[in-house]
């Protein structure tokens, strides 16, 4: 029998954990401690702006004016979004793990975002089966793992320098996201080309470990440089690592698979890929329509 249960006494004896007395330049720290991504980078600028100032007392007013005066000084508004979306998700972070005061809200919240233009990559497949194969023969064999990668899974960079050698399944030919970009628990699926890498560059590394570790323990290889090296040895300039994602995207949608699918496929927002990539769903339903009601009448 399931004893009785006081709600408001349960409540009383929970103790709220006391905010982290943190300077925006020490949060910001905090999250790149353990995260794998450009928010280093990214928030470099404004961190100098506003890294003395407490964390919790930067408002959304202050991040707009800064936000305008970077497409006023000829940022683009892409650049300028990313950064307050990389702010975003460092203040996202420390909501979730309690280091910020009770009931705070990101200031990030309140600031609207620029108009950009959508980035349309286009790009032959001649090209990716291009940068993967010069990938393999850089000195550094998990230069070429993460490029494979990046080409079957068309993941997010983070996602890929975020994990262990636990979250890779070889017999399944699987990696498992605990929570992407969007929340929610996602598989990536890669080739059995890639499996064999994978052996050859895992040896006997331990499990906790980050597949693509870098010189300090528990830090990843950002992989800029070769990157670089990479797209001018293809011919390939001003192509971003996650122009690679753009490219699986549109490839799923050439195919035949619809919006709602891709979008559980790449951990992506149905509503961005519609924006970016509707016209592609459009023209494989046309063709689809085609071909099947052309049959009738054979």
């Amino acid at each position: 029998m399931r004893k009785s249960f006081n709600m408001s006494s349960a409540m009383a004896q929970i103790v709220d954990q006391p905010a982290q007395e943190l300077t925006f330049a020490e949060l910001i720290q905090a999250y790149c401690a353990v995260r794998c991504d450009d928010t280093d980078v990214r928030t470099k600028k404004w961190v100098e702006a506003f890294g003395p100032r407490s964390a919790w007392e930067i408002s959304s007013e202050e991040l707009t004016r800064a936000h305008q005066a970077m497409v006023e000084h000829g940022y683009s508004t892409a650049a300028a979004n990313r950064d307050v979306s990389a702010i975003g998700s460092v203040y996202r972070w420390a909501i979730e793990r309690r280091i910020s005061p009770v009931g705070f809200k990101s200031p990030t919240v309140g600031v609207r975002r620029a108009p950009e233009p959508i980035r349309v990559v286009f790009v032959k497949d001649e090209k990716i089966t291009a940068l993967r194969a010069r990938a393999l023969a850089f000195p550094d064999r998990r230069f070429g793992l993460f490029v494979s990668l990046l080409v079957d899974t068309g993941a997010r960079k983070s996602e890929l320098l975020d994990r262990t050698w636990s979250d890779v399944d070889l017999d399944r030919e699987q990696i498992v996201l605990p929570t992407s970009k969007n929340g929610r628990p996602r598989t990536l699926f890669f080739t059995s080309q890639t499996a064999a890498l994978i052996k050859r560059v895992a040896l006997t590394r331990p499990p906790e470990s980050l597949v693509f570790e870098g010189r300090v323990l528990g830090r990843p290889i950002d992989f800029r440089k070769s990157w670089a090296q990479l797209i001018e040895d293809v011919d390939l300039p001003d192509f971003h690592m996650h122009d690679v994602r753009h490219y699986k995207a549109a490839q799923l949608l050439r195919s035949g698979v619809t919006i709602a699918v891709a979008a559980q496929i790449m951990g992506h927002s149905a509503a961005v890929l519609e924006r970016r990539y509707g016209h592609l769903e459009t023209e494989s339903l046309q063709k689809a329509q085609e071909k099947a009601w052309a049959l009738r009448w054979v």
